[in-house]
């Protein structure tokens, strides 16, 4: 009789245990922060067409640029690659430019044919200052208070202070990262935690700035790009420490299914339990953090307090989404980020920005009225969407 006729069936040998997931590492692509991208410009929209209030959506938005430039770095940092600061802006500026410079055009082409001629020449200055991202410090220099604009008819380009403030620290935060590279070499650190004294830095010293600026001359303050600088120091904190805490729960939740599984063997249980089953407190916390962005603008009376302390609301909401991440629940707020509509309001939430402010002002000088109606403010968003 043959060997294999007498001998015991072998017992296949097990399969290796499944590595840890390695969506962890920075700079990955997160379908929650794409969809909260277009939230957040969506309620800027909202906002300023039917309700005229400040949204703390801008200050998202600001906040999630840091995040994700931080996330493109330590992506080459990783890789033993060098930082590369000039390459990364002619591949920014690239990006940005062309759709501003169209948007400029435009809207001269509209200041001309609806304003009056006092303003044209203003006008040609604002869209000088938005080309070269230092509108903000066009509207210091010429005495704009955001909240009492509307008094006297608000600059069309009045809305690219935000991204002018967002071009200049994607000139400066390159260079700190490069330094930040430097000195961890010649301090022997780690190149993480070196960046992470830095950004702490700027974070204390602008948030002290901002809370004093507003209290004292808030109309500057709210177009101070030093007044500004911690918001995205913090998505820049958040950008370094987020992927390190997810790669080490991810660990942990490995360690522990394989412990659960072992316990499961040895028992020969009938039931399996699911592996890393997530916690509701998880699934809570993130439509907390939706919850608190969408109800900012309502809530706070931002009229006195912007940008000081209280810009932490919408930035503390939308990190606490981040943080949450993709959870694979059904009932997730990740789940309804990633729908089709948060897709698309994420791929153009930037053109719908550059377009709304000024076919809103346009539209309301052209009518003489305040403030936009239910029906002609729905048929500004479908345009301002359109366009974008």
């Amino acid at each position: 009789m043959s060997r294999s006729a007498t001998a015991p069936p072998r017992t296949p040998p097990s399969p290796p245990p499944a590595a840890p997931p390695t969506s962890t590492q920075a700079g990955r692509f997160r379908p929650e922060l794409h969809g909260l991208r277009g939230l957040a410009i969506g309620l800027v929209v909202l906002y300023h067409v039917w309700f005229d209030r400040v949204s703390g959506g801008v200050d998202v938005f600001l906040f999630l640029s840091s995040f994700l430039l931080v996330g493109t770095f330590l992506r080459r940092i990783d890789r033993g690659e060098r930082t590369r600061p000039a390459a990364y802006w002619g591949r920014t500026f690239k990006r940005l430019l062309p759709p501003t410079a169209v948007v400029s055009l435009a809207t001269l082409a509209g200041v001309y044919l609806i304003l009056p001629p006092e303003r044209w020449m203003p006008a040609l200055d604002d869209a000088i200052g938005s080309l070269l991202h230092v509108e903000n410090w066009v509207l210091i220099q010429r005495g704009v208070d955001y909240y009492a604009a509307a008094e006297t008819g608000p600059s069309a380009f009045q809305h690219f202070w935000s991204l002018s403030i967002q071009g200049q620290v994607f000139l400066a935060w390159p260079l700190q990262i490069a330094l930040g590279v430097l000195l961890a070499r010649v301090l022997r650190r780690s190149v993480r935690s070196v960046l992470a004294v830095l950004f702490a830095l700027v974070l204390v010293l602008s948030f002290a700035w901002s809370v004093h600026s507003t209290a004292t001359q808030q109309d500057i303050a709210y177009f101070d790009t030093f007044a500004r600088l911690w918001e995205f120091a913090a998505g820049s904190l958040l950008g370094l420490l987020l992927p390190a805490w997810e790669e080490r729960a991810a660990e942990r939740r490995h360690s522990r299914d394989q412990g659960r599984d072992r316990d499961q063997d040895r028992s020969r249980g009938r039931h399996r339990r699911p592996a890393s089953a997530v916690s509701p407190w998880r699934v809570l916390a993130g439509w907390a953090g939706i919850l608190g962005l969408v109800s900012c603008g309502l809530l706070i009376d931002v009229q006195g307090a912007f940008p000081g302390w209280i810009a932490a609301w919408p930035l503390a909401a939308a990190g606490l989404v981040l943080v949450v991440g993709t959870t694979g629940h059904r009932l997730g707020v990740d789940q309804l980020l990633a729908t089709g509509p948060a897709k698309v309001l994420g791929d153009i939430s930037y053109g719908l920005y550059l377009v709304h402010w000024p076919l809103l002002t346009l539209y309301l000088a052209h009518t003489g009225k305040q403030r936009a109606g239910v029906l002609d403010g729905f048929l500004l968003i479908l345009v301002s969407l359109a366009a974008a």
